[in-house]
């Protein structure tokens, strides 16, 4: 093939990618754009107005702040495990832990639910005094199962790009596997290890189906049903954004959905470019 034929195919082949490129990136536009009609500044205004909003914003905080931190207690051990370690059945456990990715998340709300009223359960929670079910607690474990699945994927990638020399190294002179662990490990996979934290965070706050399945909604509830924490914490009487973005649309305040909805955007787009910076200092650390 003739050098001309050749760069000709090339640069057809580059205005395709463009062409696709374009397509996806007027398509992405497109899809946040449409909804701007939705709602107007009025909306937002009385959305701001609400008290359940600024609860709802606390606990959609809250919960995935404490999520995340369960998940990172959890979640990175677990990793890396996965990552060191050769044992039997490895494939299987990460097949696993995987497949939580594509479940849909209503149906680990309503697996969560049925387990938590599962007789021997319900009767342990039953002496303890405390349902799990359509309880806060319940909005921790809905978000936890999901964060955590996404937590392990990006700290196991972090330790799977480690060199392990650098772990031998410091075995050999003495450090136990804790040691080394904390000292050489955790500080080399630290970008790695914050870009899973961001991400498990951002997906804790967005969940949506497996909260409403295992938790309902609080805002309509009578506040003495809430426990002296709850009201302590300033959490009883609402709903996480998504369940309440959920609740205004189906209560005909559509305005305020897609005003909540694009809250929500604005978060996951922060996360995204978040992870991108720190992408970005983790590739120039690694040439550098």
């Amino acid at each position: 093939m003739s050098s001309s034929r050749l760069r000709s195919r090339t640069r057809r082949f580059e205005r395709a990618l463009w062409l696709v490129l374009g397509l996806v990136i007027a398509g992405s536009a497109w899809l946040f754009a449409s909804s701007l009609g939705q709602t107007d500044g009025k909306a937002i205004r009385s959305l701001l107005e609400q008290p359940w909003f600024w609860r709802s914003a606390w606990l959609s905080v809250f919960t995935a702040t404490i999520t995340t931190l369960v998940a990172m207690l959890v979640g990175i051990p677990t990793a890396y495990a996965l990552s060191r370690f050769r044992f039997r059945g490895r494939a299987a456990a990460q097949v696993l832990l995987d497949s939580v990715l594509v479940v849909p998340a209503s149906t680990v709300g309503l697996v969560l639910m049925v387990a938590f009223q599962y007789p021997p359960v319900l009767a342990l929670q039953d002496a303890l005094g405390f349902r799990v079910v359509h309880s806060v607690a319940s909005i921790v474990l809905a978000q936890l199962v999901l964060a955590l699945a996404f937590g392990i994927q990006a700290w196991r990638a972090a330790f799977d790009s480690l060199n392990p020399r650098y772990e031998h190294v410091a075995r050999s002179l003495g450090g136990s596997r804790l040691r080394t662990f904390f000292t050489v490990t955790i500080p080399l996979a630290k970008s790695g290890i914050l870009a899973g934290i961001v991400l498990a965070w951002t997906r804790a706050l967005a969940e949506f189906g497996a909260v409403l399945l295992l938790s309902g909604t609080f805002r309509m509830r009578d506040a003495a049903q809430f426990s002296g924490l709850s009201r302590w914490l300033g959490i009883s009487n609402a709903d996480v954004l998504s369940v309440g973005m959920w609740m205004e649309i189906e209560g005909g305040r559509t305005e305020r959905g897609v005003a909540l909805a694009f809250t929500l955007v604005l978060v996951a787009g922060l996360s995204v470019y978040l992870l991108h910076r720190l992408g970005d200092s983790r590739r120039s650390w690694v040439h550098s």
